[in-house]
């Protein structure tokens, strides 16, 4: 008699598995349960033929020695690939009786390799609501209540019938998740790759950043000396993609912001060609006698010498209070053009990009790159992720937040900032210092980049526990790379 409980639990267990290999694992299982069988095989049907794709055995040194099985191509001699070509179930009472349309000479070879019995088979085609075929199972060696081998019987065929039905929506569910996972991760990597595109001097930055993130999972979840946090795959995922998408933000931020190699970037030329221009005028004033010889030599080393200080300047890291002085003066100089008007060595635009104290960017044009953490947000939430990846929002747009309060664009501190978005922190600043792709500041090596991490936690700025365990990750993976070549 048909057994419901057994059709209900199977139901429940296929339905409850979400992890893609162990569905396929438990649709074999629960086969073999149904029907206490002594083995099974399951076959996904791709590219117009049977990819292997598990095999148990109630025997261990069977299961053990089984090992992988070439793909099988659609071939009515054998019975998966009869299965499969009619999609009907193939009920083989015994594979050595004389009177079979079948090839059973895979059978019969596993049997002299392995001194075992193949007496009873069964196959089956595993058919999704749309009709498709998704794969084929087949099982070996039906037993009764005394492990006596029996052919597969008509409840058996029931049972393997419901099964099979819920097993071709079940794997059609997985692959549709799959399927729309790669196009998600898809779409994050055209984004990923426009958004480092635009800019020569990041190229590869969201990349480096994630493979950072993804080298500290690596090392959380099977380093001996691991920091004991494990991260399971919906956490890492959410997780990488928060790394890979934190810059989106910079698809709206103005090139000559995000390219502006140096302080005066496209205004060097001509406030040198002005100096040039001025130095030109103060020659004429000397040919018409409007100033003395000394005069003009005067001016023309001032010029000469004001010209090194803007180029030593204008590629410099950081400026130096003298040269802010320079600068200042520089600026309070006014000249006489030809028509009369009275106009400055450097405009105040310019004079405000030679004072810049550090980088290359004017408080405005800083404030302007800030804004690429608020269009990540903006952009992130219009995409609508669902439950599993709520967090990547948040995650992505907060990385600039520093724990003491000082980052931006909200100012977040303390508990408002995850382990996640202090990592991701972390990521960014490291990758930003060891960089050799920009042009406006030489890389720092790995030992003054975490020098410089630790200043900024000693600061209150990053987490000093999470950099630590950052530090640790760098050095295992790269002694795991070491060994794997």
């Amino acid at each position: 008699m048909l057994d419901v409980n057994k059709i209900l639990d199977m139901s429940i267990t296929l339905t409850s598995e979400h992890d893609y290999n162990k569905i396929l694992e438990k649709i074999v299982t629960c086969a073999m349960d149904l029907t206490n069988c002594e083995g099974g095989t399951l076959y996904l049907f791709r590219n117009e033929r049977l990819e292997f794709m598990i095999m148990r055995n109630v025997d261990p040194e069977v299961q053990r020695r089984g090992g992988k099985a070439a793909p099988m191509e659609l071939d009515e001699a054998k019975v998966c690939g009869y299965s499969a070509i009619h999609r009907t179930l193939v009920n083989v009472p015994d594979v050595y009786a004389e009177n079979t349309d079948f090839d059973f000479s895979g059978p019969k070879k596993y049997d002299k390799m392995f001194g075992c019995r193949t007496m009873s088979m069964l196959a089956f085609p595993l058919i999704n609501h749309e009709e498709k075929l998704i794969g084929v199972a087949q099982l070996l060696n039906a037993r009764d209540e005394n492990n006596e081998l029996i052919a597969f019987t008509e409840e058996h065929e029931v049972l393997i019938r419901a099964l099979a039905s819920m097993a071709a929506v079940s794997l059609s569910n997985m692959q549709y998740i799959g399927q729309i996972k790669q196009l998600l991760h898809s779409i994050v990597n055209v984004f990923t790759n426009a958004i480092d595109a635009r800019t020569p001097y990041n190229y590869y930055h969201s990349k480096h950043v994630h493979d950072l993130v993804v080298d500290f999972v690596e090392y959380s979840n099977t380093a001996e000396e691991g920091n004991g946090r494990h991260f399971d795959a919906g956490h890492r995922e959410e997780l990488e993609l928060a790394a890979l998408m934190h810059d989106i933000g910079k698809l709206v931020t103005p090139l000559d912001v995000m390219n502006k190699e140096t302080r005066l970037a496209g205004r060097l030329e001509m406030v040198l060609n002005r100096l040039k221009y001025i130095r030109a005028l103060k020659q004429i004033d000397f040919f018409e006698e409007r100033c003395s010889k000394d005069e003009y030599n005067a001016e023309a080393e001032y010029i000469a010498k004001m010209t090194e200080l803007i180029l030593q300047i204008n590629s410099a890291g950081f400026l130096e209070d003298a040269k802010e002085m320079q600068i200042k003066e520089l600026a309070e100089k006014t000249y006489c053009d030809t028509d009369g008007t009275v106009l400055p060595y450097i405009t105040p635009e310019e004079t405000v990009c030679l004072l810049i104290k550090k980088g290359t960017l004017t408080d405005e044009e800083r404030e302007i790159m800030k804004q690429h953490a608020v269009y990540t947000e903006r952009f992130l939430t219009a995409m609508n992720f669902d439950e599993h990846y709520k967090n990547v929002r948040t995650w992505a747009s907060n990385h600039h937040e520093f724990l003491n309060g000082t980052g931006y664009p909200k100012g977040l501190s303390g508990d408002d900032l995850p382990f996640e978005v202090r990592l991701l922190t972390i990521a960014d600043v490291f990758d930003a210092l060891t960089s050799d792709d920009r042009p406006y500041k030489r890389p720092h090596s790995k030992e003054s980049a975490f020098h410089i991490l630790s200043r900024m936690a000693e600061d209150g700025q990053i987490d000093e526990a999470v950099l630590a365990e950052f530090r640790q990750s760098i050095e295992w993976n790269e002694k795991r790379k070491e060994n794997e070549n």
